[in-house]
């Protein structure tokens, strides 16, 4: 603590306006402390060297300055600014993430002090060339995407090939690469690259079958534009470099009977730990041999022939026996349920048959009912034709009727109105 030079006590006209100290658009001391006692966000220590992430970003800022009292720091970002040229940062050799996207930079300088740097952000930027990063030996990401990269073909890519070995992310798109050579030449010499951004370049349309190249070329990618690589797509692909779309349709079947096989051998060993929780013996699994078609039918034929032997067994078995009867089997009251909409047609559907039903008996009953009318009918009307009566009876029904309809019953009173 002894080599502290500069802290917040030493300022009395802290007090300020925001718009005062920073109108400037200049990255003074006073600017500085002003942000680090009026940030509400992040919460900072009045002594420089005890923090270890800055924000100076979006604060209209031209040029890096005063920040050697950050000896400490880790994290600086300073995207959103108006900064032209990288410089003023030799003293923060613990820096390990810098931000410099969103500016006007022109030229990648000023960071070979940067030995720890691990994360490096210039996109968005006027860089026409890759440079000035051979000293930054422990690199790991570095995005460089919409610039101005690749108007002179490969020689603004060369600076990747002077990066350590532990450059594993690169993001260069939205740039003006078209060179196919980028592949062969730059590209598949970063040996441990497994995430590459290349879209928005005019050089992904130029590449045959960009992604199967790309992932043949360069062995350890695991990601491009967006997409993961699977297992299964990087074989096809090597396949593919190697003896083209004959040598990846054989991959493919290949890739398919690995996974068939895989879910056989699944199910064996499910079933043989099925069988061991339930006392039956484990079954050994045997390696399948692969064997050729006539092979295979001869199998399947024994297993016919040996299927019929056992069947002709029973069969002899039940005959020799003295097993006259045999009980059906129950049937099970298990049944699938079914929708409402299903029970409900059914249930129209059956009280429409007993309605069709119904009229029918109706029928029928009427019909007989009139039958049986029509043959009393004519049994009556056959009676009466067979019984004739005699003529004697008849001409003394009608003299009965005759006199008896002349005849008038006289009352009392009649009478003694005649007298």
């Amino acid at each position: 603590m002894s080599e502290i030079k500069y802290t917040l006590a030493e300022h009395p006209k802290l007090g300020e306006k925001k718009e005062d100290i920073l109108s400037q658009h200049e990255m003074s001391r006073k600017a500085i402390d002003h942000i680090l006692l009026n940030e509400t966000k992040t919460k900072y220590y009045p002594v420089h060297e005890l923090n270890e992430s800055l924000y100076l970003h979006f604060k209209g800022f031209s040029k890096i300055d005063n920040l050697s009292t950050f000896k400490n720091l880790k994290a600086l970002y300073l995207e959103g600014n108006k900064i032209s040229k990288i410089e003023n940062l030799d003293s923060l050799i613990n820096l390990t993430s810098l931000f410099l996207h969103e500016n006007t930079i022109q030229k990648i300088e000023g960071l070979d002090n940067l030995v720890n740097l691990t994360n490096l952000n210039l996109s968005d930027n006027l860089i026409k060339k890759i440079e000035g990063i051979s000293k930054l030996i422990n690199l790991t990401d570095f995005l460089i995407k919409r610039n101005r990269i690749g108007f002179e073909g490969l020689e603004d890519l060369k600076g990747l090939l002077d990066t350590g070995k532990e450059l594993r992310v690169l993001d260069i798109s939205d740039n003006y690469i078209q060179d196919v050579k980028i592949v062969d030449e730059i590209l598949s010499k970063i040996p441990n690259l497994k995430v590459l951004y290349l879209s928005g370049n005019e050089v992904t349309r130029k590449i045959p079958n960009y992604r199967k190249t790309l992932i043949g070329k360069i062995k350890n990618l695991t990601y491009i534009d967006n997409k993961p690589i699977f297992n299964d797509e990087k074989r096809y692909a090597l396949a593919f470099c190697n003896g083209g779309y004959e040598e990846e349709r054989k991959e493919r079947e290949k890739v398919k009977n690995e996974k068939k096989e895989k879910e056989e051998k699944r199910i064996k060993e499910f079933s043989n730990f099925y069988n061991e929780m339930y006392g039956i013996p484990k079954e050994e699994i045997k390696e399948e041999v692969k064997l050729s078609e006539d092979e295979k039918e001869k199998i399947k034929l024994e297993k016919l022939q040996n299927i019929k032997k056992k069947r002709n067994l029973n069969n002899d078995i039940f005959a020799e026996s003295d097993i006259t009867y045999l009980p059906e089997i129950p049937k099970s009251n298990f049944e699938i349920p079914k929708n409402e909409i299903e029970v409900k047609e059914e249930s129209k559907n059956e009280e429409k048959e007993n309605n069709i039903k119904n009229e029918n008996e109706e029928k029928n009953l009427n019909d007989n009912i009139k039958e049986e009318k029509k043959e009393e009918i004519e049994e009556k009307n056959n009676n009466e034709e067979d019984e004739i009566p005699p003529l004697e009876t008849v001409e003394k029904n009608i003299n009965e009727n005759n006199s008896n309809s002349f005849k008038v019953p006289i009352k009392e009173t009649d009478l003694d109105e005649l007298d």
